[in-house]
């Protein structure tokens, strides 16, 4: 998982540096594990209750990541199961379960992050609590550095907000990055751009405040 951006060496050089890694504190939304070595065989032999115990965990995680709020990620992972009732019979290959479990993820993601925005507007949304983000073991500098990078993530609009974190908090791939948000790779690279930018602008803000 790459960083969520650690602050360069100099102090008054304030962007993330994407080769580091994060300090975040995991919402997992379930105990299970998330082994992915299984054989292959049809999706459609799989039980959702087997389903659910491998990867509920990788669901929830990757729904922490991109959301950034402990409250909000164990509905995202019963939606996205919900989805996968109905889903589980188009699915040939138990190999193909992962990466379509993430493609939903990151869907129902940019939805929850649009209504959050959206009731911001009519001042029904929740406070953010960033508190709880930063791994607990994380030094005071990385914990505040991880509270101030998503304070800047939650001004940002959902196509720019959810492709940085998966390059730079979840650690895809361009191309992955440009497949799970259903963009070009052309448009996934200047979101992230773009994202890039206004994060550093937040953070220099702050710093010289």
């Amino acid at each position: 998982m790459r960083a969520v951006e650690q602050a360069n060496e100099k102090e008054d050089n304030h962007h993330v540096n994407p080769r580091s890694r994060p300090a975040l504190r995991v919402v997992d939304g379930s105990s299970a594990q998330s082994d992915d070595a299984s054989e292959p065989s049809p999706a459609s032999d799989v039980s959702l209750d087997a389903l659910y115990e491998k990867y509920a965990t990788y669901v929830g995680a990757l729904a922490s990541r991109v959301l950034g709020r402990a409250a909000e990620v164990e509905d995202v992972v019963q939606d996205v199961f919900a989805l996968a009732v109905r889903s589980l019979r188009r699915r040939n290959d138990i190999r193909e379960i992962k990466g379509w479990l993430a493609t939903v993820t990151v869907r129902r993601c940019i939805r929850q992050l649009r209504l959050r925005r959206m009731w911001a507007l009519v001042d029904l949304a929740a406070d953010p609590s960033y508190d709880r983000l930063p791994d607990p073991g994380a030094g005071a500098d990385e914990r505040q550095l991880v509270i101030e990078v998503y304070r800047a993530l939650d001004r940002l609009p959902a196509r720019e907000r959810v492709p940085w974190t998966l390059r730079h908090v979840e650690g895809e791939s361009l191309l992955r990055v440009a497949e799970l948000c259903g963009c070009s790779l052309a448009t996934a690279k200047r979101r992230i751009a773009e994202a890039q930018a206004r994060i550093n602008w937040e953070l220099r803000g702050r710093h010289d405040d």
